[in-house]
């Protein structure tokens, strides 16, 4: 039987184009969607990766959670100039070595694994998050120039508005894998109490104390008084907060006791709450900050609050940024991935 070829047509603008992957989507392996909810652990030097992996392992082994690390590769994706195909697959697989030898270093890792993302590092580690159920991002803050300045690409995944985050700084201790004193600020509403579970359960997987810190806010400008009764007016006004908030702190310790575990009260101010309690933060040598993005203002509109944001970029220590979207295992079992969040903001 003879085989007859078939005529390949080629039309005048020359044959058919050829379609071929992307460098990146050529070279990059699929990324493991992992059964528990975990931490998204984001190396972007060597030299800042113990901080951040440290801190991430001392947050999922308290929330019973896994840690991913994630590296991303942004290099040659724009270049006009075509890129070796080997030489980039070495690239890539230097990058995975890097991500197992940070993992090895931590003693008792509870590291799941691994991945290299390839593009634009704020997209690509909120794409990959939402798509494989990430409910926490560890990001470092702070700049080479300036440690309180806020790094591009954690600036712009603090602004997508949606994901948990764990900020950690330069000037992070790298030992802080056992946490001492843990802050929780309050402002007597709902929001930013609601974190307060997540913070116990650290407090008690580290045996830590706990810190409720409330600062009264500054009075502001009264118009339409005389002078000489304005004093009197704001006096009252910083008593009456003053009142509020005691009642409210007491009334948190004791139900903070009762769950057995060691907690202070700390009533400041009159004060401006975002640097008074930074610099209670310092002052009493606080190992991590857990707060609602979200306060007593409750600006739906905006990514996170006026004192949320100051102490995300002014802390020198680890600040841990919760959102509605965390969900956590707390030993209930498997975990689901299309599940709640622990708690929501109402």
């Amino acid at each position: 039987m003879q085989t007859v070829p078939q005529e390949i047509y080629i039309g005048d603008d020359g044959p058919p184009p050829v379609n071929r992957p992307s460098t990146a989507a050529a070279f990059q392996a699929p990324p493991r969607v992992p059964k528990r909810a975990h931490i998204l652990a984001v190396i972007d030097k060597l030299s800042r990766a113990e901080p951040i992996a440290h801190n991430a392992v001392a947050i999922a082994r308290s929330l019973g959670l896994e840690v991913t690390l994630a590296r991303v590769v942004e290099h040659g994706l724009n270049s006009a100039t075509l890129v070796d195909p080997i030489a980039w697959q070495c690239d890539l697989e230097r990058q995975r070595a890097m991500l197992d030898a940070v993992a090895k270093g931590i003693p008792g890792s509870t590291t799941a694994s691994g991945i290299v993302l390839v593009g634009d590092p704020p997209d690509e580690l909120i794409d990959w998050a939402e798509a494989n159920g990430a409910t926490l991002l560890a990001l470092a803050t702070g700049t080479a120039a300036d440690p309180y300045a806020m790094d591009a690409t954690a600036l712009r995944v603090l602004q997508s508005g949606a994901t948990s985050l764990l900020l950690v700084p330069p000037q992070a201790v790298t030992s802080a894998f056992r946490y001492r004193r843990i802050l929780v600020p309050i402002d007597g509403s709902t929001r930013a109490e609601s974190v307060l579970p997540i913070a116990q359960r650290i407090a008690r997987a580290h045996g830590a104390e706990l810190l409720l810190a409330h600062v009264v806010p500054e009075a502001g400008r009264f118009h339409g008084f005389q002078t000489h009764r304005l004093d009197s007016l704001k006096a009252e006004f910083d008593r009456q907060n003053q009142r509020s908030a005691g009642t409210n702190l007491e009334q948190l310790r004791a139900r903070i006791e009762g769950d057995g575990i060691d907690v202070q009260v700390r009533l400041l101010g009159p004060a401006d709450p975002r640097h008074a309690i930074c610099r209670f933060a310092c002052d009493l040598s606080v190992d991590l900050v857990v707060m609602s993005s979200h306060g007593a203002t409750a600006l739906n509109d905006v990514p996170c609050g006026s004192v949320a944001e100051y102490l995300a970029t002014h802390c020198s220590m680890p600040v841990l940024l919760v959102r509605p979207n965390l969900v956590t295992d707390f030993g209930a079992g498997s975990f689901d991935t299309n599940g709640q969040s622990v708690f929501r903001f109402d």
